[in-house]
């Protein structure tokens, strides 16, 4: 009974990690999945480095949702709330991202800043040129220890309609 009770006692004081909210997009269908270190591991190529950035930056949780279907706007949004111990994980874990984004978007058009949070950026590879080209952008800042990111990509996606989103999530996350 005891040793329930600090386990419990243990999962209490763990913060929540809040998922992105549905209503975001309700145009698109959406699935949401908790976001273990495995799972964020294995979809980049840099594996060693990644999980050294999530160990040394003490990663506690992450969620996800991702938005899928098509609309005049968008056609792919995934969404990830990821929380650190610190703000300063969560600082790491962005400086990783953008050292390593080009490895699955492709070399960027632009990098900018981005007027959310802090540490953040915008991220648009240069795609194709060709006329079938879908445009993606890539926000990522930071809330405290929340480390946030916004993927999107349709034939409306741009500065503004992406912006819009990421401003939605860190509200709701706020």
């Amino acid at each position: 009974m005891i040793t329930f009770l600090w386990v419990a006692q243990g999962l209490a004081a763990v913060p929540a990690v809040p998922t992105p909210p549905a209503a975001s997009l309700p145009a698109m269908r959406s699935r949401a999945r908790p976001l273990r270190p495995a799972v964020l591991i294995a979809e980049v190529i840099d594996h060693g480095g990644l999980r050294r950035v999530l160990d040394r930056g003490g990663y506690v949780a992450g969620s996800e949702r991702e938005f899928f279907g098509r609309t005049a706007v968008f056609n792919h949004v995934t969404e990830q709330v990821i929380r650190f111990e610190s703000g300063t994980g969560a600082a790491s874990y962005l400086r990783w991202l953008r050292a390593h984004t080009a490895e699955s978007l492709g070399d960027p058009r632009s990098v900018t800043t981005t007027g959310l949070g802090t540490g953040g950026f915008v991220y648009r590879p240069k795609g194709c040129g060709c006329h079938t080209e879908t445009p993606t952008y890539l926000i990522a800042w930071r809330q405290g220890s929340l480390a946030l990111t916004v993927l999107a990509s349709g034939s409306g996606a741009a500065p503004r309609t992406v912006g819009a989103l990421a401003r939605r999530l860190d509200r709701a996350v706020s």
